[in-house]
């Protein structure tokens, strides 16, 4: 089933010419857009839709294909929780799978009529503060 957000996200990125795929799961339907920032390229930013409500998850999986080696987990979760910081809307998060995911809530009481517009808007933002936190987590990795 694909929700409402969904439909009305996809409906306003397609005006925009904006490139993105429709994707069903159970229980969820999600907007994808794949992008190249001028730092972080062929990442993959999600809305994602459990109900007809504005209630919109915002997720990057894998954010710049990021694989965290086992001895550096301290100095990047440091690393995380300095850039959650500066980012207060974006969260960082090491995955079990030393994985960084990116994410963030558009919240239910997002006016559902503008839901299209604020994933814009919010997908613009995003791709410059990944573009920026990119390099600072690299920085670490690498140690």
């Amino acid at each position: 089933m694909i929700y409402q957000a969904t439909q009305d996200i996809s409906n306003y990125f397609t005006m925009k010419a904006i490139p993105h795929r429709i994707e069903e799961a159970a229980g969820h339907s999600r907007v994808e857009v794949t992008f190249n920032g001028k730092v972080v390229k062929g990442a993959v930013i999600m809305f994602i839709s459990a109900n007809d409500q504005s209630d919109v998850s915002v997720r990057v999986p894998n954010f710049g294909s990021v694989t965290v080696p086992d001895d550096r987990h301290f100095e990047v979760l440091e690393e995380l929780n300095r850039l959650n910081g500066k980012y207060r809307h974006i969260k960082f998060c090491l995955q079990p799978d030393n994985s960084i995911i990116a994410m963030y809530e558009i919240p239910a009481s997002f006016p559902m009529e503008s839901i299209g517009e604020g994933a814009r808007e919010l997908f613009v933002r995003m791709v410059q503060m990944l573009d920026e936190a990119y390099p600072a987590v690299m920085k670490v990795v690498w140690g």
